[in-house]
């Protein structure tokens, strides 16, 4: 399957490396959008936090990430791997 063909059924996971102030916004837009989105952090309570829905960062409620993490539409992981 071509990558045009994935982003147009929405099938394309989209990979964020950081997920602070830029990268935790950008995710999150992916995830509402549709697609399946791996954020990729080092700091691993950032990381467990966005896990269960929670976030840290003030321009991203928690309201608004957890239904993306509890449908699976968003994970976070420390390992790069699962890019």
């Amino acid at each position: 399957m071509s990558l045009s063909t994935k982003i147009s059924d929405k099938t394309a996971t989209i990979g964020i490396v950081g997920l602070g102030y830029v990268g935790l916004p950008h995710a999150v837009a992916f995830a509402t959008a549709g697609f399946p989105v791996i954020g990729i952090d080092v700091n691993g309570e950032r990381v467990a936090a966005i896990n269960r829905g929670v976030s840290q960062i003030p321009d991203v409620p928690s309201e608004q990430l957890a239904p993306l993490v509890a449908t699976h539409g968003m994970s976070a992981s420390t390992d790069p791997g699962h890019l």
